[in-house]
């Protein structure tokens, strides 16, 4: 069998969210994949410090994080980039003028500064970022933006004042999340470091940010509790995340 190369996105996708747990099923595959050869990695949105976590569990040791825009392989972190710097900053520059909190998160680690202290309120029990409160905090002097939440009060406050870019996630209530969406870049980064062929790619997902990554020129199968945008991008549908669908899809391709 030719040797492929599995990425799997994480919540809802290879873990149950908001708990992370892995169905046996799933698990079972990943050890079974690595037994036949195949390499296997994640690929997720999530900060690389926050994916290092998860990957441990799960016994990988290569994986895409920050959407796209870090790799790290064989547990050594390769690259990690930013957002566009300039816009985040023009953007920042906007929300300030017309007196709208935001947050950001400028280091590797599972958390976020602001100089506004209201965002201490806004904390749903999922989030496993933890807001630092600085008066002084001067977002131009961040060097890379990781991420960046923004707090609108209402929908009519939003429409008037516009988003950074369309890749943004509704971040529990009244929160707009921006981070990388370009999961394809970090994979293509992987299969070159590894001499590996686009056709021996193989991604599973099933949200908005999997999007950039179901790519026609290799395999892309979407969960059945996926998003109906990417169900219409995918080359095969499974069963849903917590129903055995990295299993059935695996059984489905003769993997296992």
């Amino acid at each position: 069998m030719e040797q492929k190369f599995f990425f799997f996105d994480i919540d809802n996708t290879l873990a149950v969210w908001p708990d992370g747990i892995i169905p046996d099923s799933a698990q079972y595959c990943l050890e079974e994949l690595k037994k036949q050869g195949h390499r296997l990695a994640l690929a997720t949105g999530r900060i690389q410090v926050d994916a290092k976590r998860f990957a441990d569990r799960a016994g990988l040791v290569d994986f895409v994080a920050d959407g796209g825009y870090s790799v790290t392989i064989d547990n050594e972190l390769k690259v990690m980039n930013g957002m566009d710097r300039a816009m985040c900053i023009q953007y920042l520059e906007h929300l300030e003028t017309n007196g709208i909190p935001w947050a950001v998160t400028d280091k590797n680690h599972l958390g976020r500064i602001t100089p506004y202290e209201e965002i201490l309120e806004w904390h749903p029990d999922w989030d496993v970022f933890k807001t630092t409160v600085d008066k002084n905090f001067d977002f131009h002097e961040v060097e890379d933006f990781y991420k960046m939440y923004v707090f609108f009060k209402n929908e009519e406050e939003e429409r008037r004042l516009g988003h950074m870019t369309e890749d943004l996630i509704r971040y529990g209530d009244g929160c707009i999340l921006y981070e990388p969406m370009d999961k394809a870049r970090g994979i293509y980064d992987m299969i070159e470091h590894f001499q590996m062929n686009p056709s021996q790619v193989v991604v599973f997902g099933d949200g908005y940010n999997d999007l950039s990554m179901f790519k026609p020129e290799w395999l892309s199968i979407a969960m059945g509790n996926a998003r109906d945008e990417l169900k219409a991008k995918a080359d095969y549908i499974t069963t849903d995340c917590d129903k055995d669908g990295i299993y059935n899809a695996c059984k489905y391709f003769g993997w296992v």
